[in-house]
């Protein structure tokens, strides 16, 4: 590989990166995968919990609102390459899927290492070579209109020594910051911005939040399921989803927490203060619930608080509701005042939660922020500032919520940047 000259170098053995290296191919084309790991494609084997949760069946206007402000740059990669697009990809290399809850689709098997393995089964079809241990740490843009690429290579056995390679074209793959350990820890960045790329911010998203004030002894590892929960700052509600959240050891995870991750980091790095409010019992209205508290009150009245407790929350919730309301389980019903039974009512239905902070990178599913968006065209995924160079993937400024909308734009813009890729090479045979 050393001082070789190829058409098309890919940095990164990811999904974008595998499935552009496969578009792209043309026979004879001198072509090479460069991955830093010593395994391709680390991050996707961990997608979904191992799962792999490879899309959505949501049509395109939604997918792309869930993408937030900068979902408009998606419109065209998903009109050439989307869900069922993606679905038949696979499909015709044998795996099959099947749909879940909220429209998410998995491997049939459950299994990741489906979709990585019939990836490098193709590519390994082809005869592209992939590099493993091959961590880029420069690209220089030559007058001789070759990128000159210096390469750190490293063997198993830990042996290092640097290469330099040249190519006429080169798309960055590389991820964003997410889950640095496998091996996305913000080098695709560096490399764009060596090549007069400009940056957006970078924070983590889809990521667990830590949380002040609350009593992880007894609610860690609680799951509460067909909840409401509103984020607050500076006295104004900001966002607000209705579904799954968990409590941890350090704060609060789960599906409707980490897709408002991303503006709750963005809050917090304004210094500004910041709760939830988590809606127990949403499906009552505040009259139904206090009807339906006296009602239990005056039935049971020889009954403790404790309980009606019982019968309203989680078990692990209840030593929570003793010391937020400052009431003793033991306390007869008959014996609850109205300021008490207004205090649960309120709580029941506004359960404050205090944020302090978020996890780091190590923690977030994605990354917020990226190469800027309006650096790169938009129907070919290259570079507007450099000819010959292209992106896809993470590394660019686009996220989503949960629910496989970040899967599918990295296989949609890798897919079409190897197509533009192909088309262009081929056309200069």
């Amino acid at each position: 590989m050393e001082n070789k000259e190829f058409k098309l170098v890919i940095i990164g053995a990811g999904p974008a990166g595998l499935i552009a290296a496969i578009e792209s191919f043309i026979p004879g084309m001198e072509i090479i995968v460069l991955e830093k790991m010593f395994k391709p494609a680390l991050k996707l084997r961990i997608s979904g919990k191992g799962r792999c949760n490879i899309t959505n069946k949501a049509d395109i206007e939604t997918f792309i609102s869930h993408f937030g402000r900068n979902g408009k740059f998606l419109r065209y990669p998903f009109s050439k390459f989307f869900n069922d697009d993606l679905l038949n990809y696979f499909e015709n290399m044998g795996v099959k899927f099947k749909l879940e809850r909220g429209g998410r689709y998995f491997p049939l098997k459950d299994d990741s290492l489906e979709i990585v393995e019939s990836l490098l089964k193709r590519v390994k079809s082809l005869n592209i070579p992939v590099s493993t241990g091959s961590d880029v740490k420069s690209i220089m843009n030559k007058d001789n209109g070759l990128f000159e690429i210096l390469i750190k290579k490293t063997d198993p056995s830990s042996r290092a020594r640097e290469i330099k390679i040249s190519s006429e074209n080169i798309l960055i793959a590389t991820g964003g910051r997410s889950y640095p350990g496998t091996g996305s820890n913000g080098s695709g960045y560096i490399l764009a911005s060596q090549l007069g790329h400009t940056i957006s911010q970078i924070r983590p998203a889809l990521v667990p939040i830590i949380t002040s004030g609350i009593d992880t002894e007894h609610l860690n590892g609680l799951t509460l399921r067909n909840v409401n929960v509103e984020v607050w700052s500076s006295n104004k509600k900001i966002n607000e989803q209705f579904g799954e959240m968990a409590f941890t050891v350090f704060g609060v995870s789960g599906p409707v927490i980490l897709s408002m991750s991303k503006m709750i980091v963005e809050v917090l790095e304004q210094r500004k203060k910041i709760n939830l409010i988590v809606d127990l019992k949403p499906a009552l209205e505040h009259k139904t619930l206090e009807k339906r508290l006296l009602r239990e009150i005056n039935n049971f009245g020889d009954k403790t608080f404790s309980y009606l407790l019982k019968n309203l929350l989680p078990k692990s919730m209840i030593p929570v509701f003793f010391e937020r309301m400052e009431i003793s389980g033991e306390k007869k019903l008959s014996q609850v005042t109205s300021d008490e039974r207004k205090n649960l009512r309120m709580l029941l239905k506004g359960f404050r939660i205090e944020i302090a902070g978020y996890k780091s990178f190590k923690h977030a599913i994605v990354t917020s922020g990226g190469v800027n968006l309006n650096e790169i065209d938009s129907r070919t995924m290259g570079s507007k500032i450099i000819k010959g160079l292209y992106f896809a993937g993470e590394v660019i400024n686009i996220d989503a919520d949960t629910g496989g909308f970040n899967l599918q734009a990295a296989f949609s813009t890798g897919w079409l940047a190897g197509k533009n890729l192909k088309s262009i090479i081929g056309n200069h045979k």
